[in-house]
């Protein structure tokens, strides 16, 4: 009770960008703790699209495991009942880069305007004395996600096919959760008194030059994943990693994070939770799709690749 007690005193002295870090810290954490149930559990509540055992048949020995032992597993019965309440099409992922850029134009508007809801959450960051970022850093990494969700959105219009597969409802909406809170974590460690300068004052070479150059380089690390997306297995850097688009995912927030460091510091923490998120998150995922394709085509296929990074995992 008392530890209990120790953590609702700390809630009001959390600095914005701290309630940041918490989200990115607890929803990786939670991820984190679907390992260690069971493995049909895992399957039922992680797997979504054509990976899931909820909207799929799978005719070989993942069906058996996901059916727990001879059929009757408790456990796994009260999960795929939970499991199957809340099903909705995966093509909803949209969803999430809409409110990437809705966030990104949003807080855009609301600091040209002087917005009174930016003005409080900097104002309460500010207070705290933490390191700031410079006004060209933070323009900077702010433009750069408002591109990198401009592009997941181009993506899910022009270049994914549709389908039917569903996903789990916790899925849609974690994933909202993460880009509305990447949407003001790419700012907030910027509230200083710099924040509030003009922008008319802002170099031009200091935002534009810098965001086309590395907007250039995301594209290009990501053209040959998406390729090979779609040229199948053994293509690009399929042949050496089972998902190297996530690869490439993870770099472009380790790069944000770097980018937006504070003075003082090697890398921005807020955006380093951001990252740790998305390696979690999409590790899992990377980890069941391996598993998925050895099912499919064959253990021999995939046994020599990284699930994501290289050396590593």
């Amino acid at each position: 009770m008392v530890s209990l007690a120790l953590i609702t005193e700390a809630f009001p002295a959390l600095t914005p960008a701290q309630w940041c870090q918490a989200f990115f810290g607890i929803s990786s954490a939670s991820i984190l703790a679907m390992q260690v149930i069971p493995k049909a559990a895992q399957h039922l509540l992680l797997d979504y699209g054509a990976r899931s055992p909820v909207t799929t048949i799978i005719t070989d020995d993942r069906s058996k495991e996901a059916a727990g032992p001879e059929g009757s597993n408790v456990f796994n019965d009260l999960v795929k009942a939970v499991a199957s309440v809340g099903q909705i099409p995966h093509s909803w992922f949209m969803h999430f880069y809409i409110a990437s850029v809705a966030g990104s134009a949003l807080w855009a508007w609301q600091y040209l305007q002087g917005g009174s809801a930016i003005t409080f959450i900097a104002a309460q960051q500010a207070a705290s004395g933490t390191p700031s970022m410079s006004l060209e850093q933070t323009m900077l990494v702010w433009i750069l996600m408002a591109l990198q969700g401009a592009r997941r959105l181009h993506e899910c219009l022009f270049v994914m096919k549709p389908g039917s597969s569903k996903m789990w409802f916790v899925h849609w909406l974690l994933g909202l959760g993460f880009y509305l809170c990447m949407s003001v974590s790419v700012w907030v460690d910027g509230s200083g008194e710099s924040l509030f300068i003009d922008p008319r004052r802002l170099p031009a070479n200091s935002t534009t030059f810098p965001s086309l150059s590395v907007r250039d380089n995301q594209v290009k690390s990501w053209e040959p994943a998406v390729v090979a997306h779609h040229c199948g297995n053994g293509c690009g850097l399929f042949r050496y990693i089972v998902c190297p688009h996530y690869t490439c995912e993870c770099l472009i927030y380790l790069g944000l994070a770097v980018a937006a460091a504070p003075e003082g510091r090697f890398i921005n923490r807020t955006l380093l939770c951001a990252f740790w998120f998305i390696v979690t998150n999409l590790g899992t995922t990377a980890d069941g799709t391996k598993q998925w394709y050895a099912q499919r085509f064959g253990n021999r296929k995939v046994a020599d690749r990284w699930r994501m990074i290289p050396f590593i995992f």
